[in-house]
């Protein structure tokens, strides 16, 4: 079973890292695209899409520390 939370750890917390920083350089982007003065939607919906999917790669992390416990409990 072990082997199981491993497999689990691991992707969650590979996914969850990939979608943190691909969410954080989204909306960091959308804070260029506002100081340099931009229409409003374009910067707002993709701030609005960074934060989405910053918030997943959160819940992919956090789903993982879970599995991490398990391992701990268990080994």
């Amino acid at each position: 079973m072990e082997k199981k939370y491993r497999k689990l750890w691991f992707r969650r917390g590979a996914i969850g890292c990939t979608l943190i920083g691909a969410g954080l350089s989204i909306t960091l982007d959308a804070l260029a695209h506002r100081l340099s003065d931009a229409d409003w939607w374009v910067w707002a919906g993709e701030g609005t899409a960074g934060l989405v999917v910053f918030i997943a790669g959160l819940a992919f992390f956090g789903d993982a520390v879970r599995y991490r416990v398990h391992m701990d409990r268990e080994g």
